[in-house]
């Protein structure tokens, strides 16, 4: 009876949640194009579940071990899998997910549904072999998927440090642990099967993967909402062009004296509207704004000024840093973000690094310095 309600519970869950997905206004034009199809994909799958659930509740769960129950499991999160890892591989290669793609999957997991049912109906010893055999095809699926989904993260990461010419990890954040979480479920899903567990570890599975469901859900909101400056890169650029744009020529002919005073004096202005402190801009971007090319600012910083652009500009915003510690009251904890960092944790490693102290350490040194003294 527990578990009945449990699977009420997450049917309910998953069917709000199709309502909230459907209701959610999405971008138009072609760059938003994958993200509007992976929101389809995710109101198909919380449909499915749903109604699974639904007819889980129905039928009841044993509590002792059913082979049956296990591999009708099993065969579900086939389905499962590929719809989340779809979902999770848009965020970062949004051309890897095709029509085709998503076909064949589907195509190919209907066709071991298919092997698996014969033997469960066919019955007998049958029966364990169509279980170990679903088995050992979904522990292949879930490998498959996360070498998918690992060769699109890490090809998609090095477009966008190249074209932002910082580390990007921490933007991807999101989309890495909404793999992780639906590898979670996965799995769970595989020990349920494979020790053929009964109705209290079926309820503790049921309440992973409805968590699950409300996280990925959180995370499309907030990548909906902040994260378009990613899908503007990995929508339109590829490894090949990151690769040739990376190769500055060494007999590239230097700019005349007239051309560098320019883009000095450009860098001067950037400087002093603090444009550094945007941190959803391209190379390509700023190199616009300051009337020259990439090509050119990698020259002009390798060549006139000694260093690199990443470099330069972390200095910038640690300097910016030092100047609001010193002249606002600002937290700690969120002066990251207002000088262009999105990583916390790099944030005080830079700080710490440039200055040779910590942020608190850097504003308790500045108040005893300049303390009033008490008379």
């Amino acid at each position: 009876m527990g578990s009945n309600n449990f699977d009420i519970f997450a049917a309910s869950v998953a069917f709000s949640l199709v309502l909230v997905l459907s209701f959610v206004k999405m971008p138009g034009g072609e760059l938003w194009k994958p993200f509007r199809r992976m929101n389809k994909l995710l109101i198909m799958c919380y449909s499915a579940m749903s109604v699974s659930n639904v007819v889980t509740a129905m039928c009841g769960v044993s509590d002792s071990n059913d082979p049956i129950m296990s591999g009708a499991m099993l065969l579900v999160s086939m389905y499962q899998a590929m719809l989340f890892t779809a979902s999770c591989v848009v965020f970062v290669a949004p051309h890897k997910i095709s029509i085709g793609w998503l076909v064949q999957n589907a195509l190919a997991i209907t066709l071991v549904v298919g092997l698996v049912v014969a033997g469960f109906v066919v019955g007998g010893r049958y029966i364990q072999l169509a279980l170990w055999g679903c088995i050992a095809i979904y522990i292949a699926q879930l490998i498959y998927y996360c070498f998918l989904f690992k060769r699109c993260y890490d090809r998609s990461l090095q477009v966008l440090e190249e074209n932002f010419d910082e580390d990007m990890r921490d933007s991807l954040r999101l989309v890495k642990n909404s793999f992780l979480g639906a590898l979670t479920v996965g799995v769970s899903a595989l020990v349920f099967a494979m020790f053929q567990l009964g109705g209290i570890w079926y309820i503790t599975f049921t309440c992973i993967y409805t968590i699950y469901y409300i996280y990925i859900v959180i995370c499309i909101l907030n990548y909906r909402i902040s994260s378009g400056y990613i899908l503007k890169v990995v929508s339109t650029k590829s490894v090949t062009e990151v690769e040739k744009k990376k190769e500055v020529p060494d007999d590239m002919p230097p700019i005349d004296a007239e051309e560098e005073l320019r883009i000095s004096k450009a860098l001067d202005k950037w400087v002093e509207q603090k444009m550094f402190i945007h941190n959803d801009q391209t190379v390509e971007d700023i190199a616009a704004a300051l009337g020259t090319t990439h090509t050119v600012m990698k020259w002009y910083f390798s060549t006139r000024k000694h260093t690199t652009f990443r470099s330069w500009r972390q200095r910038l915003r640690v300097v910016e840093a030092q100047r609001i510690l010193r002249e606002e009251k600002v937290s700690t904890s969120t002066l990251h973000t207002l000088v262009g960092i999105t990583d916390k944790s790099n944030f005080h490693k830079l700080f710490r690094q440039y200055v040779g102290m910590t942020l608190r350490e850097y504003q308790q040194a500045y108040l005893q310095i300049h303390e009033p003294e008490s008379e």
